[in-house]
């Protein structure tokens, strides 16, 4: 079983307004993303929240998905993924991190990494779009307890390193791996693609 850990604590100084609050097609940044994952292959959904964490629970209304909550967040997103991991359950074989700004990555793009995910069982998959890496990227249960430990400002950089001859990268057909939202240009690139 797959885990997907959803990351949507953080406060989005970047992008000056909060981004998993903005919409897409109708559709707020963090529910398209919630709303992928639980249509995927993935047997869980954990959304990790942390800044204005009440308005996030109330978007994602009655989902399938377990909210947890990261009090630390400002410390970054280390600490998020951290919380997330620590919620999966117990017999997942591996663990999807996602990101809530990249709503564009669709379903079966996600479903894509999770067969070759299920068909290698690496230590850390990584996907790439004409050889750039991207997300999500699943990391095998058995990094659990390295995850746990690892410098939350470091963050999975920090475990990804540590493994780098155990990476496996699957090249997909679709850039939105590498289309994330961190600033406000990104919002009018993302206008004319939809257009």
């Amino acid at each position: 079983m797959i885990a997907a850990v959803l990351l949507a604590a953080g406060k989005s100084e970047r992008m000056g307004k909060f981004k998993q609050l903005m919409t897409l097609d109708g559709k707020t940044f963090v529910e398209t993303c919630a709303d992928n994952l639980v249509a995927s292959r993935v047997g869980e959904v954990i959304v990790v929240t942390g800044y204005r964490a009440a308005e996030v629970r109330a978007a994602l209304g009655d989902r399938p998905v377990q909210i947890v909550e990261n009090p630390d967040f400002e410390t970054g997103m280390g600490s998020s993924i951290k919380r997330g991991v620590e919620s999966v359950a117990s017999h997942a074989g591996g663990i999807l991190i996602a990101l809530a700004d990249q709503p564009l990555i669709a379903t079966g793009v996600l479903n894509q990494i999770i067969a070759e995910y299920d068909y290698k069982a690496p230590l850390v998959l990584i996907p790439t779009f004409r050889g750039r890496r991207g997300h999500p990227i699943i990391l095998n249960a058995a990094l659990r307890q390295e995850i746990a430990s690892m410098d939350p400002k470091i963050g999975l950089k920090q475990v990804t390193e540590a493994h780098r001859e155990s990476i496996h990268y699957i090249e997909v057909g679709d850039d939105s791996i590498l289309i994330d939202f961190d600033l406000p240009g990104d919002l009018e690139a993302l206008s004319r693609r939809s257009r």
